[in-house]
């Protein structure tokens, strides 16, 4: 009897074991492979969080006090994943990129890691937020291929004033949104600053001039965005461009969106929707009325 039982017990001592086994298996791979996320406060108004994208580990700081993206950032370890599943799906290994309108970096440190051999720059114009971009380029590792630049994007080398939203730097743009805004959100009035001015066809020439892929996210100041993207635009006919879409910032910030759309147009551009894992064809036409998207993607093709 008892040599039964010590079978039996042995043989549920193993299937346990298996058990187990799988398991701890299951959550390594979700660890290993899915997006995920593990956070710890820095001190100096900063938190760590871990995010894991195409089996990869990222680290990114954001500023703790950060009410519009750092909160669902921190929990999940996502941002904007119908961008971020894009961008994984087409870097390339030696693609140049710009990111414009960096913020804390997150766009220009995965482009960085999935272009090792290409060039990547990212654009921030507050300074604080740059030096956040710049440190996590660092926690990265992509320091030898990426690069922070401090300054706003725009048609000139022209200073530029800009009204920053505290708690909410995301949100910073050329358009003072007034106290009715801030008040409404519980936020301290926005803080003016000026920065200089750069154009995107000056970057490009210091990477040679050719840009494989760019993303544009400057809060309605888009318009001036293209304009000083002119040259590298016409120069590389394989450009895919990432631009946020929403209409009433950009009228918001006084520009006239259909001379932007037909300025598109007559660049060669072609605006598709992100759907899934494709790529579906809109119309400059029809764009006023697409509801305000993370982004669209435009091409030459």
């Amino acid at each position: 009897m008892r040599g039964l039982w010590e079978r039996v017990s042995g043989k549920r001592s193993r299937r346990m074991q298996r058990q187990i086994e799988q398991l701890t298996h299951q959550v390594h791979a979700l660890e290993a492979f899915s997006h995920g996320s593990r956070a710890t406060y820095m001190g100096n108004n900063r938190v760590l969080v871990k995010a894991v994208m195409a089996g990869r580990n990222f680290g990114f700081m954001v500023e703790a006090d950060d009410r519009l993206i750092a909160p669902w950032f921190i929990i999940t370890g996502q941002f904007e994943p119908v961008l971020t599943n894009y961008f994984i799906r087409v870097l390339k290994p030696g693609d140049h990129c710009i990111d414009a309108g960096c913020n804390f970096g997150f766009y220009t440190g995965l482009m960085g890691r999935l272009c090792p051999q290409g060039q990547v720059v990212g654009i921030e114009a507050d300074g604080r937020v740059a030096d956040l971009a710049r440190d996590n380029l660092a926690i990265n590792n992509v320091q030898e291929n990426s690069r922070i630049v401090h300054a706003a994007i725009c048609d000139s080398r022209d200073p530029v004033t800009l009204y920053r939203r505290i708690g909410r730097p995301g949100n910073t743009s050329m358009t003072d949104p007034g106290t009715a805004l801030t008040d409404l959100m519980g936020e301290p009035a926005v803080e003016p600053f000026t920065v200089t001015g750069v154009r995107i066809d000056d970057l490009a020439a210091e990477m040679g001039g050719r840009v494989d892929h760019m993303k544009i996210d400057v809060e309605g100041a888009e318009p001036l965005a293209f304009a000083g993207a002119r040259r590298t635009i016409a120069d590389n006919p394989q450009l895919r461009i990432v631009m946020e879409w929403s209409p009433d910032q950009i009228r918001t910030a006084g520009f006239d969106l259909s001379a932007f759309l037909g300025d598109l147009a007559g660049m060669g551009l072609k605006p598709f929707d992100i759907v899934g894992t494709e790529l579906a064809p809109l119309s400059f036409a029809d764009l006023p009325n697409v509801p305000p998207r993370p982004g669209i993607v435009l091409t030459r093709g």
